[in-house]
């Protein structure tokens, strides 16, 4: 039988870093329009609209994604966490059945 094995400690870091990046993802404020109007430009305002709104999408989309790997790895290390305690107490169970039949103590 094969083992495996998670560092739950390194998925806990990564998840907790990815957690951080979202909370700087969601606390960007939007600020292309008052960039824009101090260009004095209308034209290169209008770049400035138009990159920051862009921008503005595709922080968000990467935002959601971010989210989804955060919460996927949140996921696996509560699973394996879950499934090791049960393995171990089930280990610990069949030890003490094959000491004692019957499982008295």
């Amino acid at each position: 039988m094969s083992d495996i094995q998670l560092d739950t400690a390194t998925l806990s870091d990564s998840r907790s870093r990815v957690d951080t990046a979202v909370s700087t993802f969601q606390g960007a404020q939007r600020f292309g329009d008052d960039i824009a109007d101090l260009t004095g430009e209308d034209r290169l305002a209008g770049k400035v609209r138009d990159f920051a709104g862009n921008w503005d999408a595709h922080r968000a989309a990467l935002e959601k994604q971010l989210m989804f790997i955060r919460d996927a790895l949140g996921a696996v290390v509560d699973v394996m966490t879950d499934l090791d305690v049960k393995l171990a107490d089930s280990l610990n169970k069949n030890m003490v059945d094959a000491v004692i039949p019957g499982g008295e103590r």
